[in-house]
């Protein structure tokens, strides 16, 4: 059987264009769906070795107040793909602060997503009705990426990484006490520096970004 023809060139005009179909129903339910939004199969914040499959950017993130919602390259399947989709279009119909919880949670339900919200999947009947949006939209104009074999394939992605130093040195800052002991900078962030027995309060030198902290799941 002859495959059906892409309508569209692009796989931003393609989301565009689900993103319209999904317009009315999210209405529907409660949540319309603003127009300022932007679309790209990309990778989130979180990278290609990173777990997130989707995400979207608040509009009061954008320099022209537009949401921007990335999916995941290696992502192909279409109703897969439509799924991401939905699940960062609740974001959108949220105030920048909802992230996955209460708001997020009823908005989701009411949408037609299940499970731990941080993973929303379609349920039965979002599946269904995705289904026939990718079929009405024909092919998406994608292919999944293999970014398991990196950017070149003369590139070892698999390379062993540099042990990262997670604990910092504190130490008590009196002359000739020498008493030192190793901390996160977490802690010491949220609680204060250790204290030395005899001296009190010890100093630490904080990196000036905590590579603990991560870069924020937005989405």
């Amino acid at each position: 059987m002859k495959a059906p023809s892409n309508r569209y060139d692009l796989r931003e005009s393609w989301l565009r264009a689900a993103t319209s179909e999904l317009r009315p129903y999210f209405a529907s339910v409660g949540y319309p769906v603003p127009e300022n939004i932007r679309f790209a199969i990309a990778f989130p914040s979180t990278g290609r070795k990173g777990k997130r499959v989707g995400e979207c950017w608040h509009s009061s993130t954008s320099d022209d107040s537009h949401y921007e919602i990335f999916i995941r390259a290696d992502l192909a399947e279409p109703g897969e793909v439509l799924g991401v989709l939905a699940k960062e279009l609740v974001h959108t119909t949220l105030p920048p602060n909802a992230g996955h919880g209460k708001l997020f949670k009823a908005a989701a339900l009411k949408v037609g997503l299940q499970g731990p919200m941080r993973r929303a999947t379609p349920g039965i009947l979002l599946h269904n009705r995705l289904a026939e949006l990718a079929e009405t939209l024909g092919p998406l104009p994608h292919a999944r990426l293999n970014i398991e074999r990196g950017p070149s394939i003369t590139t070892a992605i698999d390379r062993p990484k540099k042990e990262r130093t997670r604990l910092l040195k504190a130490e008590c800052p009196s002359e000739g006490c020498g008493y030192t002991v190793r901390v996160t900078s977490k802690w010491v962030r949220e609680l204060g520096p250790p204290h030395c027995p005899k001296h009190g309060a010890m100093v630490v030198d904080l990196p000036a970004a905590d590579a603990e902290t991560d870069a924020g799941e937005t989405v």
